[in-house]
């Protein structure tokens, strides 16, 4: 973040500059800070993206997964400046005034949990550090508005202000901010708005919808479910929904599935779609479950596997389809099948997720779909709905 001054050139920045959480919330949380610069009077900078990641370091810049339009939207709340042109700004700086910009690095981390911050900072030869250590806040993050014992905007705010701060000096041309938090901090619905994916995913997005319908998309997150015996009741269960809510079609009614077990396990470099969900966690449950599914439904997913690369000799010869997802012009982060699977599950005519605890992980993945699907309710034949096997006993 930066202050805004009178001449461009004399701008300072926020620059938000690393979150470890995954894409949906990090984008909660990116929207927070947006206007949490505005207030400040500062110019948030636009984090670059990669692996479902935002982030000052990450590969590609912050339109190569979204739209800009929400930040549009709200200039009457805050400015914002590209990453692209906010490095020339630092160079111009030098340059003209033969001096290098002025900055801290802040943190905002829960308490007592072991640092998410990286190890190095990939701008900091660009800025002047010297005699500004960072400053680290730890802040307990309660769910629930009635734990929390303050205000929480007011705590950022006052955290991030460069005025009667004892631990950020006056004037700060920019503010390296890592933010670790799990929960909203502000009210204004305006921050509540998730900002739209690019129009390339969306292309993408609808032309894979338009060969699906009518069909079913299940997003079915298995990481961390326990105990890991309901993953049969639960495929079970699934089944069951399904064949209910599609009674009376054609038997081929596909199913788009949105999971993070690792399809493609034959495949080199194959893990789970979860960066949090590891190899050694799978368990002969999951494997199970999800042959259940493939023996009764018809089901399609999506790679970004080019095809030669993919072991057809090992997969489900029938009930199994596979949609390879390509950037038009660039490479493909892989982490865009996130995006195409949501964008996907938006426009299902009928949508399941597991019932948390039960038969899956309650998500900001999932809040996504249900909000987008919600603001346009008679486009689907079941907005939303859980699948969960103590329904059916």
């Amino acid at each position: 973040m930066s202050k805004k001054k009178k001449k461009k050139e004399d701008c300072s920045i926020d620059a938000f500059f690393f979150s470890p959480l995954s894409e949906s919330k990090a984008q909660l949380h990116f929207r927070q800070l947006a206007f949490v610069a505005g207030k400040l009077d500062r110019i948030m900078v636009l984090p670059n993206v990669h692996s479902s990641h935002l982030g000052a370091c990450r590969q590609y810049a912050f339109d190569y997964y979204y739209d800009l339009g929400w930040l549009d939207n709200n200039k009457d709340a805050f400015s914002y400046i590209s990453m692209e042109r906010f490095l020339a700004w630092t160079a111009a700086r030098r340059a003209v005034q033969g001096g290098v910009p002025s900055a801290q690095e802040i943190s905002i981390e829960l308490p007592g949990n072991p640092s998410s911050l990286p190890t190095g900072n990939c701008l900091a030869d660009q800025f002047d550090f010297s005699g500004r250590p960072r400053y680290d806040l730890a802040l307990e993050d309660p769910e629930s508005k009635a734990r929390r014992k303050t205000n929480y905007l007011e705590v950022i705010l006052s955290a991030l202000s460069d005025k009667d701060n004892m631990h950020v000096p006056a004037n700060l041309d920019v503010v390296h901010l890592y933010f670790d938090r799990r929960f909203a901090f502000m009210s204004d619905p305006r921050v509540h708005v998730p900002i739209d994916y690019h129009a390339r995913w969306r292309a993408l997005a609808n032309d894979i919808a338009q060969q699906l319908h009518p069909y079913v998309a299940v997003h079915w997150r298995m990481e961390m479910l326990e105990p890991v015996s309901n993953m049969v009741p639960c495929a079970q269960a699934l089944v069951e929904k399904i064949q209910g809510i599609t009674n009376g079609m054609d038997a081929a009614t596909n199913v788009f599935l949105l999971t993070d077990y690792p399809h493609l396990l034959q495949a080199p470099g194959a893990r789970p779609e979860s960066m949090s969900f590891k190899v050694a966690d799978l368990h002969q449950d999951h494997h199970d479950a999800i042959k259940y599914l493939y023996d009764h439904v018809n089901v399609t997913l999506t790679t970004v596997l080019p095809q030669a690369k993919i072991p057809t000799d090992s997969l489900p010869p029938t009930n199994w389809n596979l949609l390879t997802v390509r950037h038009p012009s660039a490479r493909t982060d892989r982490s865009v099948l996130g995006i195409i699977d949501k964008l996907v599950a938006i426009q299902a005519d009928w949508f399941l997720y597991g019932h948390p605890m039960v038969c899956g992980k309650a998500s900001s993945f999932t809040r996504r779909i249900q909000y987008d699907r919600a603001q346009n309710p008679q486009a689907y034949q079941l907005i939303a709905d859980t699948f969960n096997f103590h329904a059916h006993k």
